[in-house]
């Protein structure tokens, strides 16, 4: 079993629609990530659906628009949208592009995605958790967006490796997806080295046994998206 490791990177044309860093026909179990970046002055697309949201931004700052409210959104924002809001995100930041990955339930692909320009949404607040904010350390995987906050399909959360750290070799029911946020380390999957670096998708497969490994003294912090029935 071999994971999926896909950078952004050549992948999205400047200007154009989000790319596809993991999707159907790489067989995720859970759930589908895109990237996009939005120029100033506009926004993603503006719909209503009945799936949620998990969107991290990269870089750059705009305005997270739910239901007509307003909320501003920067860098190492992790946003949780509910279902069934009315929602768009506006660069409005400055000269800048707003980079962001947007992670999607299979629903959302399956259905080839929201055919609307919006319309009336239940009102329910958003979830905006920034990484700073949170306290993370070098260890085992730490929640950013979980069931408290109101997700039912799949978690967000971080993990990081200090200079020469490592992780267990295991392996279990359900499948990790990840995105690498700073630095480089190796995954390794059963038994075969992988180096992933800052801008890479990952998609390690259900009951294939694996590790992450620093590169020396090099650090390394990344978002995990874990089904929530793996509890």
């Amino acid at each position: 079993m071999e994971p999926v490791i896909r950078s952004h990177k050549g992948l999205f044309e400047p200007h154009g629609a989000s790319a596809r860093l993991i999707w159907l026909d790489d067989n995720p179990p859970t759930c589908t990530m895109t990237y996009l970046e939005i120029d100033p002055g506009r926004t993603s697309p503006h719909h209503i659906h009945e799936w949620e949201h998990e969107v991290y931004i990269i870089e750059g700052t705009g305005t997270l628009v739910c239901d007509g409210k307003e909320y501003p959104v920067k860098a190492g924002d992790a946003i949780y949208v509910p279902p069934n809001v009315d929602h768009y995100t506006l660069n409005s930041g400055g000269p800048g592009v707003l980079r962001r990955i947007e992670v999607n339930p299979l629903i959302a692909a399956q259905s080839g995605g929201a055919q609307n320009d919006g319309g009336e949404g239940t009102g329910q607040v958003p979830v905006i958790r920034n990484l700073a904010d949170l306290g993370l350390v070098p260890g085992p995987a730490q929640p950013v967006i979980s069931t408290p906050e109101g997700a039912t399909n799949y978690m967000t959360a971080h993990r990081c490796l200090g200079g020469n750290d490592n992780s267990p070799m295991h392996g279990h029911e359900w499948e990790h997806m990840g995105f690498i946020l700073d630095g480089s380390c190796l995954l390794i999957v059963e038994g075969k080295e992988y180096t992933v670096t800052e801008g890479d998708a990952v998609l390690v497969p259900p009951h294939a046994d694996h590790k992450w490994r620093a590169i020396g003294a090099n650090k390394a912090a990344w978002l995990v998206f874990n089904p929530i029935a793996r509890s």
